[in-house]
């Protein structure tokens, strides 16, 4: 199912203003492949970007945000030295990834464990922006 798809099944007043996060973050599924990821909705307001980084290491891998730019980079890892392989099927190649985040979308946490880099987003809006209840008077005052 695409994120497109899961937008889709929520209701609209969910949706509101995260139809371009959504559609931003699924434009870079095709774009680069390396390394493969998924993008996790636990809540409303928390999802998580979870990278397979295979023989990367915490020192390998950079992660920052740039305004609405999370950034997600490493160089080549050098697993092995100059072994002959006979077969290599775990790459371990230089990357750059880069998400645009909606507005009001911070990093959380970051963390590496058993090879997935995860990458904990937190929908945050302003108490100035959140919805306002009114009581409704009789007559002016």
């Amino acid at each position: 199912m695409t994120i497109t798809n899961t937008l889709n099944s929520f209701p609209r007043s969910f949706a509101v203003g995260f139809d371009s996060f959504f559609d931003r973050l699924e434009s870079t599924r095709d774009k680069a492949s390396y390394p493969p990821h998924n993008i996790v909705k636990h809540d409303d307001d928390l999802f998580e970007i979870a990278l397979a980084v295979a023989g990367f290491s915490d020192k390998d891998i950079n992660v920052k945000q740039d305004r609405d730019q999370l950034i997600i980079e490493s160089d080549c890892v050098d697993l092995n030295g100059d072994k002959e392989y006979i077969h290599k099927g775990i790459a371990t190649r230089s990357f750059i990834k880069t998400f645009t985040l909606a507005e009001h979308i911070r990093v959380e946490q970051v963390a590496l464990t058993d090879g997935i880099l995860s990458v904990m987003l937190k929908k945050e809006i302003p108490e100035e922006m959140k919805p306002k209840k009114f009581t409704i008077l009789s007559e002016l005052e």
